[in-house]
């Protein structure tokens, strides 16, 4: 009798410790806390090393890339621009359709310097601020947050 409660003590605290396990997990913030919920989108073509015009999005601990309109046809492959094409199934030689979007996953973020890397399952993006409060990636396109309460017009 006393073996059963013991088992079942040692079973409720051991369900207890993985649920707190998976809770923490998924609320843990793992993105600076000035970027949740913040978006950040590429400059204009001639800042723009990407074959499309992309937004970054965060959450608390999440990623998400979502097409935007124009981008740079005359693109020079990267690193970058593969790991997104990739990242939205395509081949090189095709581009993402406006409005396409794709979950990046879980952030994993790492403090440089002067900026942020920010690797996930897909992509890994690595932005320094710029003097005039822009950020640039890896590859030499520019970023820059979007302003609250701006949407793209069609």
């Amino acid at each position: 009798m006393k073996n059963k409660k013991l088992v079942v003590t040692a079973l409720v605290a051991l369900l207890l410790l993985v649920g707190g396990g998976v809770w923490f997990y998924h609320n843990q913030t793992t993105v600076p806390k000035g970027w949740v919920n913040q978006s950040l989108m590429t400059l204009e073509k001639s800042d723009n090393k990407l074959s499309n015009s992309f937004y970054l999005m965060f959450d608390k601990n999440t990623a998400y890339l979502a097409t935007r309109l124009g981008g740079n046809e005359e693109s020079k492959p990267s690193k970058l621009s593969k790991d997104i094409l990739n990242a939205f199934s395509l081949k090189e030689n095709e581009r993402p359709q406006a409005g396409q979007w794709v979950k990046l996953g879980r952030v994993k973020t790492e403090k440089l310097k002067n900026g942020y890397k920010f690797k996930t399952r897909k992509v890994t993006f690595i932005l320094k601020k710029t003097a005039n409060g822009a950020y640039q990636s890896q590859d030499g396109t520019y970023w820059q947050f979007v302003p609250e309460g701006v949407t793209e017009s069609k």
